[in-house]
């Protein structure tokens, strides 16, 4: 792929990657980033293009990967921030961080209630019972690009969960 090919596919489809990008992002400026990301990849590996399968096809994938992986380092960086409050409390007397953990697992276990119970499940069996899309849909019979659908919706609200129960930590944390 050359510069002009390149340049032609971004004016192209480059709409059509943002949309898609935003309809999974929680804002403007990171749907942006996340869609230029795709681009650079798309650039950066330009040699493993497929003339067989169609650009937007591949452009999307590229664009579905991406953002899983956001979200993945994401949730990552959370549990790692949690992790040094954790280590923070370390330190403290035993019973108050008894409670504390307590708590969260509580607030952990009262977002995972409000999730709808299919996409509960498939939680459940990715995270707790560490099994692959792949195993989840044949267990469950349904395509793992379902499961995989499932997991963004869940994480993203057990993100947004996790946020707050984070600041309920550091708060608690302060007195």
């Amino acid at each position: 792929m050359d510069e002009v090919l390149f340049k032609s596919l971004y004016d192209r489809f480059f709409r059509k990657v943002f949309r898609f990008v935003r309809s999974h992002c929680r804002d403007m400026a990171e749907a942006e980033d996340l869609t230029h990301d795709v681009f650079l990849k798309c650039w950066k590996y330009r040699e493993s293009f497929s003339t067989d399968i169609p650009p937007e096809a591949q452009l999307l994938l590229i664009a579905r990967r991406t953002v899983i992986n956001h979200y993945r380092k994401s949730l990552l960086r959370k549990i790692s921030s949690l992790e040094a409050v954790e280590r923070d409390f370390a330190g403290e007397d035993s019973a108050d961080h008894t409670i504390r953990n307590d708590q969260a697992r509580e607030q952990l276990q009262l977002a995972l209630d409000l999730l709808p119970p299919r996409r509960r499940e498939i939680f459940e069996k990715s995270r707790f019972e560490v099994k692959t899309y792949d195993e989840i849909a044949r267990e469950m019979g349904i395509s793992s690009g379902t499961v995989e659908s499932q997991m963004v919706k869940a994480l993203r609200f057990l993100r947004e969960r996790l946020a707050h129960l984070m600041g309920l930590v550091l708060w608690f944390s302060q007195y």
